[in-house]
């Protein structure tokens, strides 16, 4: 059979409305769907394209290259990602790592991948005007990792955000990443991209309790970095990249920037001895406004002098208030706090076990986005700054 672009819109519409039928209604299956459906859609789907459209034989010149890269790419998402668990802890691996687990896995998730891999690379190639086939290939096969169904049970702004940076940008660049690679290669290194950074979380008996902010933020910045350097490997060496131009853009300078926002990210998250904190409430006025970004420096209660303002644990939220009185009580070191915009100091000591650290400086209005997204989330702000009188 000849390219055809009718025949590639045929099969991406099949796979479209398939990836809809499967977010509302197959997945309520369970394992039917789990390990039956799914797996047995794409493997006759694989079958069919394999004798319906024509052998596709690619250079292997790009090839050893991005696998190259790909493997570079996973060891250090895997660096980063356990790395962050040292500061933030660790909890207990929620996928099955045993050996059956781990095979069940393999069958239900892996096999699933290397099937839309290879039908995503026989698509891709499978037409002669690419450019919008491109586009429809990479919207439609980012779906299957949307979860469109539980953004429906909960609309609201934060949650809208939320959704878009955890599911919607990281399932677009992956897909875009690994149609480019399919479109100039094949489909392996895309394979090994995806199993083997299923098995850096299937296999571990711990994963680091990382907030969402942090995973989706290098869920984006790998793969992006990553189809980067795909582009200028393959445009530096194809006079006929689509996208080629005079001079390729080097990626290599993305390497400290990708370095300097995982830094900043564990900087906010409090990995490294100081931490920033957004103020939400006004009663350390006028010396720290709502709005305000101060610096926390963890300290412990020998560092602390009256006069300090410190943060410390209350219940479920942190405060940060002055330092007004310092005392000792059967070998343990106590404090009395108060907000400068308060009548009387706090109405508890603080233990040196609550202590979490002190301010060392501050940065007018920078956190004013952060506490406009908690009160859209209907959170409580991380920061609360007793108010009373």
């Amino acid at each position: 059979m000849k390219k055809s672009k009718s025949v590639t819109l045929f099969i991406i519409i099949i796979i479209f409305l398939y990836f809809l039928f499967s977010q509302f209604y197959l997945r309520t299956l369970g394992n039917i769907n789990t390990y039956i459906i799914n797996p047995l859609f794409f493997v006759v789907l694989v079958l069919i394209l394999k004798f319906t459209i024509q052998p596709t034989y690619k250079t292997d010149k790009y090839k050893k290259s991005i696998v190259s890269y790909v493997l570079v790419t996973i060891t250090l998402y895997a660096v980063v990602f356990f790395a962050s668990g040292i500061f933030l802890t660790y909890g207990n691996n929620p996928y099955a790592n045993t050996i059956n687990g781990i095979a069940l896995n393999l069958y239900s998730v892996g096999l699933v991948v290397v099937c839309i891999e290879y039908i995503r690379f026989k698509l891709i190639n499978n037409s002669l005007n690419k450019t919008s086939i491109f586009i429809i290939i990479v919207l439609t096969f980012a779906l299957k990792d949307i979860p469109l169904n539980s953004l429906i049970n909960n609309l609201n702004f934060y949650s809208l955000f939320k959704f878009l940076f955890i599911n919607v940008i990281p399932s677009i660049i992956k897909s875009i990443l690994f149609t480019y690679i399919a479109k100039y290669t094949d489909y392996k290194p895309a394979i090994i991209y995806q199993l083997l950074l299923y098995l850096v979380l299937w296999v571990p008996p711990v994963l680091p309790n990382a907030p969402w902010v942090f995973t989706s933020i290098i869920d984006i910045l790998f793969p992006l970095v990553l189809l980067l350097y795909c582009i200028y490997e393959i445009s530096s060496k194809d006079k006929l990249h689509l996208y080629k131009s005079a001079h390729p853009i080097e990626p290599r300078g993305l390497i400290p920037l990708t370095a300097g926002i995982v830094l900043a990210i564990w900087f906010a998250l409090g990995i490294f001895p100081i931490k920033p904190i957004g103020i939400a409430t006004g009663s350390m006025k006028p010396t720290i406004n709502v709005g305000d970004l101060v610096v926390i420096k963890k300290c412990n209660a020998n560092d602390v002098n009256e006069n300090d303002i410190i943060e410390y644990q209350r219940e479920d939220f942190s405060v940060i208030h002055r330092v007004v009185e310092k005392y000792q009580k059967d070998g343990e070191i106590f404090f009395i706090t108060k907000g400068d915009n308060n009548n009387h100091a706090d109405s508890d000591p603080v233990s040196e076990q609550k202590l979490k650290g002190k301010v060392i400086f501050k940065i007018p209005y920078l956190a004013l986005p952060t506490i406009w997204l908690d009160s859209l989330s209907g959170k409580q702000s991380s920061v609360d700054i007793e108010t009373g009188n």
